[in-house]
């Protein structure tokens, strides 16, 4: 048996972006066994990853941020490890880009293989299997109370998970919202849900707790952001669409094949060529991308794109309910 530690461990997007490369591992080795590990800092992503066909075992760091000890013993045991290991220390080293300016040459797929010193992906899968993929295990949508007591019955959908299945999910800021220029501006975002509020479509606002609330209406405005991060996950999937900036929650909603719209910009330094680089394979909706800023992105251009995925305003919903 062909023992693997990996594939990346500290963030969400690098997590989903790695994907690929079990799928890479299962191919070349028909006997491997996978080690998916992820830093303790984010082991509240780590229900995303159940199910997974080719993942064997999830392990959880010792460290917040790094690996303590018995991390390295068990790394040090495998065939095959996505990152160097100091031997005379015991210790498990961080993986490093060789090219600083990786991102006009490769996708950020590519490069994490390369991290991992693949360096033959695109010769051993296909371009469907290098598209990251999570398996829903979970019902999408509000987990909402059950009927007890027997030993069979059915499960039943709410009110509140048919409004959601109308209506829009958005991710509005990336990097935890310290990335200015990775996504549009406060007031822009403002302005979008503003008119989608004016038109009574609701709109559910997930992504960081400390971001800032973008509408006071309370009938169609939902801030969601104080719910832990695998929650928010569960209940964006609930929606007619999502719409968010190039973040790692997007890429999750991508790896579960969710209708969806990124918008994205070349905001890494000096990223000149290439520049779709950090956008996720998206099967199942659009990248609308601004080279250099947002600065032109029209509000009203993207609300029309929203009514166009089948988002619908309250009135609307209001009739199904009425039949």
């Amino acid at each position: 048996m062909i023992r693997i530690w990996g594939t990346s461990f500290s963030l969400i997007g690098d997590l989903i972006m790695s994907l690929p490369q079990l799928t890479y591992f299962k191919k070349k080795y028909s006997n491997s066994y996978i080690n998916f590990v992820i830093h303790k800092k984010i082991s509240y992503c780590a229900p995303l990853f159940f199910n997974h066909p080719d993942i064997d075992k999830i392990i959880i760091s010792g460290e917040w941020s790094s690996f303590n000890l018995d991390d390295y013993k068990i790394a040090a045991e495998c065939d095959i490890v996505t990152t160097s290991l100091d031997h005379s220390n015991k210790k498990i080293l961080d993986r490093k880009h060789n090219d600083k300016y990786w991102y006009n040459h490769r996708n950020c797929i590519e490069e994490t293989a390369l991290m991992s010193g693949i360096a033959d992906l695109n010769e051993i899968l296909t371009l469907n299997e290098k598209i990251p993929y999570l398996n829903k295990w979970f019902d999408p949508g509000f987990e909402d109370a059950q009927k007890k007591g027997a030993y069979t019955y059915e499960k039943e959908e709410s009110k509140r998970n048919k409004i959601l299945g109308k209506s829009l999910a958005i991710w509005p800021f990336a990097g935890y919202g310290r990335s200015k220029n990775r996504n549009p501006s406060e007031e822009w975002w403002c302005k979008l849900v503003s008119t989608l509020t004016d038109n009574s479509i609701n709109v559910y606002h997930f992504g960081y707790f400390k971001e800032p609330k973008l509408s006071e209406n309370k009938k169609y405005y939902h801030n969601l952001t104080n719910l832990d991060f695998f929650n928010q996950v569960k209940i964006s999937l609930g929606s007619k669409l999502a719409i968010g900036t190039d973040s790692g929650s997007m890429w999750v909603l991508a790896a579960y094949n969710h209708p969806m719209i990124i918008l994205g910009t070349n905001w890494y330094d000096n990223h000149t060529n290439n520049l779709k680089a950090t956008i996720p394979p998206i099967k199942n909706g659009e990248c609308i991308f601004n080279q250099n800023n947002f600065l032109n992105l029209s509000t009203d251009e993207i609300y029309d794109k929203i009514l166009s995925y089948g988002v619908k305003n309250e009135n609307f919903i209001d009739k199904i309910f009425k039949f």
